[in-house]
């Protein structure tokens, strides 16, 4: 063999760049599609990556036959991708990257093999000479790296031959980088092949090139593999998104349409599910898919997560197989071990022992991203630990198991059912709707109805059977739905759900009292649709408590949302509407304009006001509501009233009971101007007011004067320490002898 000249290593290197700057810069922005591709510059956000250290915790796990305590590595946060070539940082020159499938292994190899390409004095793979990308999958015929550098990277009329690239990499042996994508997905017989040089399973193990640097991502069932050939890996996870990750990786994929992200990140904070599923790089995909698609995510929860397992599924489905048979297959099989976690006795388990699944089941739940396995030990045990890739996928398999056991084996559906008891129902929400979504217009939907509504008749599973009600989309049912003389509903799948129960409610509903609560455009809009629905009636008494209470978090939209109410309330039947209640709650993003105009509905029903900081438009506001007959209660909080006092006096009406001004910096003159919009008979029953810049002289203004307010029974004086507050204590005892003072 001839000797390796310099010019064949820069043209090795002319050769790889060219391919990396083909192949790496961009990524698949479609998870079914790889025809579609986006710069990768650009989508790709860090992910959290944490490293096992060597100090280690205990960790209780319960089994079905017994009680473990399985040792834990302790994490060490890593500040980013470029760590893993910092020997000091990782501790060597070998490193593991573990993780489930789509949480951003493959697409992180491929930002690092980009970055090889661009030379800098500052990079951290300045050292490298040579950098490799495999793809470990792709590997079908032999488990030499040699034949997939030549199969995977160079071009078919290549100059150099095999021998001289292994020549090469043996005399640039410390400054040569594998990047190994995919141990979990070769071929077993190709990696325990023994033909070629340069084998995956050598260099994995140090038995040849010691001196390389080694980067191989798996999933965790594959860890034990390596490290058992060669003990000294730094071992690290990735962990995923982080919500401020995934709510750049949103906006980025919205970049030409903000206002779309905005609306995809307000909705996922108001499912704590969903945000926690979105730290899933693949899942943050599919919900921009979707939403990108439907402008909004699919109302019933089922169909959302069935979209996601038929994406896991499809884009590992090996060529040949039938995708359905083997989704069905597979969530059938895990759904019968996630479901006796979820119900075990002894109280849930997320956290299953291999031994527990079917072998097949198993390997295609790891293969397909359902599941995660790894090694680890418990006393003198070695074990196989299993968890579903989130708790949320464990209920949906779970549910899919338990919504075809009705038609399977009756009687056991009924014994699994019965497991669900008021101890433990609270928890078995996301179980029971999926099963609901699932199943349908099954029997079993029914079933599962009357047994929750015979449990504790608590407002909670009111509004839990509502959920379950949409979730089926199942209107013959709605008879057998139990009638409730309180509705609240706290998010946007409440009054989803609430408006497909009134739609389909064979009576109306009177002598009802609702509780509503709204932060966003969106939900406003689904509120519209409940309140002008038909089967919403005034309370026949007028004495009942059946009252709607409407809460409302104003947002930067706060002139569109102000004005989508006040329609809504315009339109309202006007007995309906006399037994509305609305609170406002402003902070200071909330955003109004002279496009407001006065809101005489709004008005008419507002009875509790809250104010943080100065809002824009505060005045708008305040003008907006003059003439507010039934306020009752005002809270200002950090709103700096200094010479501002006399702009609130439309949230001062003879109404009003509560009057709380805190942090809002008001002096002696500020006093005189809330004396004088406070006058003489108000019927203020409580005053809490922060004085921090007053004097003593200026309390006694205040106190003289609020002798004349003869409901007045509490009153808190905070002058923030400059004042002593026993001689505070002292004036209000004097001039106010029957007033409370806190």
């Amino acid at each position: 063999m001839g000797q390796v000249l310099g010019s064949d290593l820069r043209y090795c290197q002319q050769q790889l760049n060219q391919h990396y700057k083909a192949t790496t810069s961009t990524i698949p922005a479609h998870p079914l599609d790889p025809s579609r591709r986006v710069d990768i510059n650009e989508f790709f956000f860090e992910l959290q990556l944490a490293q096992r250290g060597k100090q280690t915790t205990q960790e209780h796990v319960s089994l079905p036959r017994e009680e473990r305590i399985v040792d834990k590595p302790e994490n060490i946060s890593l500040s980013s991708w470029e760590d893993f070539f910092r020997i000091r940082k990782v501790g060597g020159i070998k490193a593991i990257l573990s993780g489930g499938a789509g949480f951003g292994k493959s697409t992180l190899l491929l930002r690092v093999a980009n970055a090889s390409t661009k030379f800098s004095l500052t990079s951290c793979l300045r050292k490298f000479k040579l950098v490799f990308l495999v793809k470990l999958k792709q590997m079908r015929n032999s488990s030499c790296v040699i034949d997939a550098i030549f199969e995977q990277i160079f071009p078919i009329n290549i100059r150099l031959t095999k021998p001289q690239l292994k020549e090469l990499i043996a005399d640039n042996e410390a400054n040569t980088l594998f990047l190994l994508d995919g141990l979990d997905e070769i071929p077993l017989d190709v990696l325990n092949s023994q033909e070629g040089v340069y084998r995956v399973q050598d260099i994995l193990h140090g038995r040849v090139l010691p001196k390389s640097f080694v980067l191989v991502t798996t999933r965790p069932h594959m860890v034990e593999y390596i490290t058992k050939g060669y003990p000294h890996y730094a071992h690290v996870q990735t962990l995923g998104f982080t919500t401020e990750t995934t709510n750049k990786y949103i906006l980025t994929h919205f970049a030409e349409n903000i206002n779309s992200a905005e609306k995809l990140i307000s909705n996922l904070k108001s499912n704590t599910s969903l945000q926690t599923m979105a730290q899933v790089p693949i899942i943050t995909l599919l919900l921009c898919i979707v939403w990108e698609n439907l402008s909004k995510l699919p109302e019933r929860l089922t169909a959302l997560y069935t979209e996601f397992a038929e994406v896991l599924v499809g884009r590992r489905c090996n060529e040949g197989e039938d995708k359905v048979r083997l989704m069905n297959s597979v969530l059938r099989g895990l759904g019968r071990v996630a479901l006796d976690g979820l119900l075990d006795p002894k109280g849930e388990r997320l956290v299953f022992s291999s031994d527990e699944f079917d072998k097949k089941d198993l390997e295609d739940g790891c293969r397909l991203g359902f599941l995660q396995q790894e090694s680890c030990t418990s006393g003198l045990a070695l074990m196989q630990i299993v968890t579903f890739i989130h708790k949320s996928v464990q209920e949906y398999c779970a549910a899919y198991f338990f919504a075809n056991l009705h038609h399977a084996d009756e009687e056991m559906f009924h014994e699994k059912l019965q497991q669900i008891h008021p101890g433990n129902v609270h928890a078995m929400e996301y179980l029971l709707r999926f099963t609901c979504g699932i199943s349908s217009r099954s029997p079993a939907t029914g079933l599962i109805l009357e047994h929750v509504q015979k449990q504790h008749p608590v407002l909670y599973l009111k509004r839990f059977v509502r959920l379950l009600f949409f979730e089926s989309n199942s209107h013959e049912i709605a008879a057998r739905i139990d009638r409730s003389t309180h509705v609240k509903c706290d998010s946007q799948e409440d009054l989803i759900a609430l408006r497909y129960f009134l739609h389909n409610v064979p009576l109306p509903l009177d002598d009802t009292e609702f509780e509503f609560g709204c932060r966003s455009y969106e939900v406003l809009t689904l509120l519209r649709d409940v309140l002008l629905d038909g089967n919403i009636k005034p309370a026949t008494n007028q004495d009942s408590a059946g009252f709607i209470k409407v809460r409302y978090n104003m947002s930067a939209r706060g002139n569109e949302e102000l004005l989508e109410l006040e329609e809504t309330l315009e339109r309202m039947d006007e007995a309906l509407r006399d037994r509305l209640r609305l609170s406002l709650h402003i902070g200071p993003n909330s955003r109004l304009d002279d496009r407001c105009g006065r809101l005489p509905c709004i008005s008419n029903q507002v009875e509790y006001v809250h104010l943080i900081g100065w809002p824009h438009g505060i005045v708008t506001l305040t003008n907006a509501l003059e003439g507010c007959n039934i306020l009752q209660t005002v809270i200002l909080l950090g709103v700096n009233l200094r010479g501002r006092v006399c702009r609130i006096a439309p949230l001062v009406p003879p109404s009003l009971q509560d009057l709380m001004i805190l942090c809002c910096y008001m002096n002696d003159d500020d006093v005189k101007v809330l004396i004088s919009i406070l006058p003489a008979g108000h019927g203020l029953i409580k005053l809490c007011v922060s004085l921090s810049s007053c004097t003593l002289k200026g309390v006694r203004n205040l106190t003289a004067h609020l002798r004349g307010l003869p409901n007045l029974q509490v009153l808190d004086i905070d002058t923030c320490s400059q004042i002593d507050r026993h001689l505070v204590k002292e004036v209000v005892k004097q001039d106010l002898p029957n007033v409370i003072f806190v």
